[in-house]
């Protein structure tokens, strides 16, 4: 679960800083009760990012065998005589 600290809390950063760093999810800071914005460590937000990219890749992974599947494909060699040809490479 993650934590919840009040924005007036914050005041102290070194100690706001220690608890994002040590905190395995977002710290979510709150402002009237409400949350305001989350906090994370560099580790995590890394994370997160690879996470993502890692789900586009799968993806575009999966859509590349649909279109193998369906037909949708051309030889590489012809894809590649038409892009010279069509840019005068």
């Amino acid at each position: 679960m993650p934590r919840c600290i009040p924005i007036k809390e914050i005041k102290n950063t070194t100690e706001f800083a220690r608890i994002v760093e040590e905190s395995p999810e977002p710290v979510i800071v709150t402002r009237n009760g409400r949350e305001a914005f989350a906090a994370m460590s560099i580790e995590l937000l890394d994370a997160m990012r690879m996470e993502r990219a890692r789900a586009e890749l799968y993806r575009l992974l999966d859509e590349a065998e649909e279109a193998s599947r369906d037909g949708r494909v051309v030889d590489a060699r012809d894809s590649i005589k038409r892009t010279r040809d069509r840019y005068g490479l």
